[in-house]
């Protein structure tokens, strides 16, 4: 291309140079390829040579020397020098042009080679980060006797500018060499606008383009010689870009360098040493770490009544008067939950306070102990005034874990649920005791032992005594390993001596017993549920036989389920003797017995005096809005002599609708000894183990016989029809045995809605029940119950103080219109409330509030008079129960009026205040029970 480029221009000139006389050159001999081409350019007056007559045409041409030439061509083609231009045909213009843009194209060419020789990282970006890693050097802080040197770093900072001074100079020269080359594709630019004015004139640029070539040339082979010396920065090719000096000056920067690295090196080593001393001592120091953390607190207040203790809760639930957990009123024997004991038996003056204390260690068998002590200053008892709460070991010996875990008061352990089962215990009776448990991972199987020691206080008044089932000295291990997904544990348990006694629900003490036990619990491979236990236990004086049930008390049952896409099924089997009531033969403290209104046996799936078997199951299919069908078949004799049998068939299912809707019906079929029973009539009580027992509106009111529709809305539905609103319309009839046919009907229609208008948060309620029997007993009731209200509240305002109000009514009317005694029922709540959010300082609240409650023909559990002191508390909202407060409240079935209507009359009023600020709280109440 470059060749053909040459021949162009030259004929070009050659065009332009006809009818011109010549110019001799002393320096341009005869015979020179290009003698021609100067005399030529000479004759027109392009170029008139120097001074001393030579023509230098190996000398490079300036840019005011092109620049001069190119004036006088144009001077040439606009005729200027008198003289007719010469004319060209079209085809030869076009070759001109064509040969002036591939020109062009090469000069970008150079000229990108050129600004990549600018740009080159070899030179700049490395210097850089020289002088980046210098000043990091400098920063650095050095450790005591270890200094850096700054002198040599000084150095090594002044020879990085030099080289940097060095290369900015190469950099300049290769500038330079750019603007040349810019200069050459300006001009040819200009050159190639004016042949397109005049394309039949330049023919006299011939000999320039071959000047311009040998230029072109040059500059060529000079590029090519950069490229090659910056590739490898020899000490040769440096001299392109900068002076050898500038080139040595870096070699022996890079020297200086490498010796300032290896210093720098070792002295890191060294830095690196000392650091590992000091972790080490570090560690040392850290091998034992002391916790300490406390807490104290005081209360001061009392308590005054001049007449029946009963319970603030029903009037201000989450009151800070309420005297909570503790035993029951009259008996003591048992522990009330809060809601169902009064609160002025109470004193409230007490002082207290915690402080624990820990060490760890970084090595040896144990990582961790801890010490909880807490006291009461208070307490009349000096013994227990200050006293150690719990306290723990935790530790590894030879890779197993354990700990070891000392409780004074409540301590807590469960082997299965019919053995040795103490975690809601705590209160009842003053039970100190040590858990101990090791991750055995060294032997087979690697099974986690546990070992439980302890002895427990026949009675404590003060805390209900009463549960004598862990009296006096008590041990128990176990082991338990995994295997096929399963957990399998073996126990053992005894107490050594206690109280004798006997319980009103049945189960005897007699003193000293052992039990062992299995169990299992988990999924088999993923995909079968499997859980069971089995326990056998005897008192002392009686030898262990496992042939006579009447020496040896057992328990076994087993749990199997699956779940196969839509398809849930589960069985049981099961056979509980009647010692397991109340814990007794399996040393179980966890009976509801124990724990007034609970209710249940603690955790153990199936009640005593219960042997059995039971199937339940459903189907999910996702037609329509999702369909639900279940079914239970259940089948029990009493266990010690089978002269009982109950047996129950329950099908239901549910069609979810549209909108929040849903659709569930059900049908029950109960029997004992063959013959149909109601869950309404008392013959309930004939189903063996007391957790066969039918709850009102429990899923499809199992354990009754009859059948049932309902209709409901969920206001919390993704899709409901209206957010917050809950509609239940439902119709049950109930078998009757007096007249062996369904006469017991049963209709409910509720509502509530929760729902916020500005400020103001709204939720009202409405609910009417009916129960009639057509086949009127002697011992039945017919009735209506319409039982509605509203509660609201308000955010806090916006104004000082930050005011918020709450509110709320209820009111409950039973009309009896047939049955042994027609005293109508009512009931009336309501409550007021003001609270202070920001009470003269963030963080402080003051509530100030007035409730009252009272109750017409009502039940009531207290002995010490007839006004209804005592019941649960918050259901005065619900729309599924007919009562608002008076006990017993919705026990087993809402027509619990069968049992008697009741005469009891009264109320509860009061004003409660409270003010909270951190962690202090005062309150302050005062009340007044009235007696019908």
């Amino acid at each position: 291309m470059k060749k053909r480029l040459v021949i162009l221009l030259a004929g070009l000139l050659t065009v332009l140079s006809m009818g011109f006389g010549s110019a001799q050159f002393s320096d341009v001999p005869a015979g020179h390829w290009a003698k021609e081409a100067v005399e030529a350019i000479a004759a027109q007056g392009l170029i008139v040579g120097f001074p001393d007559g030579t023509f230098r045409g190996n000398e490079n041409l300036t840019r005011y020397q092109a620049a001069l030439i190119i004036y006088r061509l144009l001077q040439q083609l606009q005729g200027q020098q008198g003289q007719p231009a010469p004319k060209m045909d079209e085809e030869t213009l076009n070759t001109i042009r064509n040969a002036v843009q591939e020109l062009a194209a090469e000069l970008a060419a150079l000229g990108v080679r050129v600004s990549a020789l600018e740009d080159n990282a070899a030179s700049k970006d490395d210097i850089a980060r020289l002088e980046a890693a210098i000043e990091e050097l400098k920063g650095m802080k050095a450790q005591p006797g270890q200094g850096m040197d700054q002198q040599a770093l000084s150095d090594l900072a002044d020879r990085v500018e030099a080289a940097s001074v060095a290369a900015d100079t190469a950099l300049a020269q290769a500038q330079q060499l750019a603007d040349r080359l810019d200069a050459v594709e300006g001009d040819l630019a200009t050159v190639k606008t004016q042949l397109e004015a005049d394309a039949d004139s330049i023919r006299a640029l011939n000999e320039l383009s071959v000047l311009l070539n040998q230029d072109v040339l040059s500059l060529q082979d000079r590029v090519t010689a950069l490229e090659k010396s910056v590739g490898t920065l020899s000490e040769q090719d440096f001299s392109e870009f900068a002076t050898k000096e500038d080139v040595a000056a870096v070699q022996e920067f890079a020297t200086a360098l490498r010796g300032d690295l290896v210093r720098l090196s070792d002295r890191v080593g060294a830095l690196s040493t000392t650091v590992d001393d000091i972790n080490k001592r570090v560690g040392a120091l850290e091998s034992v770490k002391f916790t300490l953390t406390g807490s104290i607190s005081a209360t001061y207040g009392y308590a005054t009544a001049t007449g029946p203790n009963f319970d603030i809760d029903r009037l201000f639930s989450s009151n800070q008067l309420s005297s909570g957990s503790g035993a029951d009123d009259s008996s003591g024997a048992r522990l009330r939950a809060a809601v169902r004991r009064g609160d002025f038996n109470q004193n409230y003056t007490d002082a207290s306070g915690s402080l624990s204390f820990g060490l760890k260690f970084a090595s040896g068998p144990v990582s961790e102990v801890s010490v909880n002590t807490d006291f009461g200053a208070l307490n009349p008892d000096l013994s227990r005034a200050l006293k150690v709460n719990s306290a723990s070991v935790k530790g590894n010996l030879s890779g197993q874990d354990f700990t070891v875990q000392y409780n004074n008061d409540d301590v807590k352990f469960r082997f299965n649920p019919y053995l040795f089962s103490n975690n809601t215990d705590g209160d009842v009776t003053v039970r100190p005791g040590v858990v101990a448990t090791l991750n055995a991972t060294a032997l087979p199987l690697s099974p986690s032992v546990t070992v439980v020691v302890g002895s427990g206080a026949s009675t404590d008044a003060t805390k209900g005594g009463g549960n004598t089932v862990l009296a006096g000295d008590y041990f128990g291990t176990r082991a338990e390993v995994g295997l096929l997904g399963l957990k399998f544990g073996l126990s053992y348990a005894e107490r050594n001596s206690g109280l004798a006694g006997s319980y009103p629900a049945g189960g005897t003490v007699t003193g000293g017993r052992s039990a062992f036990g299995a169990d299992w619990n988990g999924k088999l491979f993923g995909l079968l549920s499997l859980e069971g236990a089995y326990v056998a236990s005897h008192d002392f004086a009686n030898p262990l036989d496992f042939s006579n049930q009447l020496t040896t008390d057992q328990a076994f049952y087993t749990k199997l389920g699956v779940s196969l896409g839509p398809v849930t099924l589960n069985a049981n089997y099961r056979a509980i003797d009647p010692q397991f009531e109340n814990g007794v033969a399996g040393m179980s403290g966890d009976s509801g017995y124990y724990y007034f209104g609970l209710g249940g046996n603690g955790e153990a799936p199936f009640g005593p005096n219960n042997v059995g078997y039971g199937v339940d199951g459903s189907v999910k299919l996702g037609i329509l809005n999702g369909i639900e069908l279940r079914g239970l078949y259940d089948n029990s004799s009493d266990f010690a002599t089978r002269s009982q049998t109950a047996s129950t068939l329950s099908v239901g299912g549910t069609v979810g609708l549209f909108a929040g809707f849903s659709l569930s019906g059900w049908y029950n079929n109960t029997q004992v000894n063959g013959s149909q029973v109601s869950a309404v009539d008392g013959t309930q009580s004939g189903l063996n183990g007391n957790y066969n027992y039918f709850v009102y509106g429990a899923q499809d009111d199992r354990w009754s016989s009859g059948f049932g529709v309902k209709l409901s809305h969920d206001g919390k539905a993704s899709n409901a029809l209206i957010s917050g609103l809950n509609l239940n319309l439902a119709y049950r009839t109930f078998y009757n045995p007096a007249s062996s046919s369904n006469s017991f009907t049963d209709i409910e229609a509720a509502a509530s809605y929760s729902g916020k208008l500005a400020i103001l948060s709204l939720n009202p309620f409405i609910r009417y029940h009916t129960f009639t029997d057509s086949s009127a007993t002697s011992t039945t009731y017919d009735y209506n119950t319409l039982k509605f209200g509203i509660s609201a509240s308000t955010d806090p305002l916006g104004i000082p103080l930050k005011p918020s109000l709450d509110g709320a009514y209820a009111q409950r009317t039973t009309d009896i219109t047939r049955g042994p005694s027609t005293n109508d029922a009512s009931e009336s709540f309501w409550r007021a409330g003001l609270t202070l959010n920001e009470f003269f300082a963030s963080g402080s609240k003051f509530k100030i509030g007035y409730a009252s409650y009272t109750a017409t023909n009502v039940v009531s559990p207290l002995a010490q008079g007839n006004a209804p002191a005592r019941g649960y508390t918050g259901s005065f909202s619900s729309i599924s129960n007919d009562r608002i407060f008076e006990y017993p409240g919705e026990i087993q079935f809402p027509w619990n009026l069968t049992t008697g209507a009741g005469t009891n009359s009264g109320g509860v009023a009061g004003l409660y205040t409270e003010w909270t600020y951190g962690n202090l709280t005062s309150a302050f109440g005062v009340f007044n029970l009235t007696d019908a």
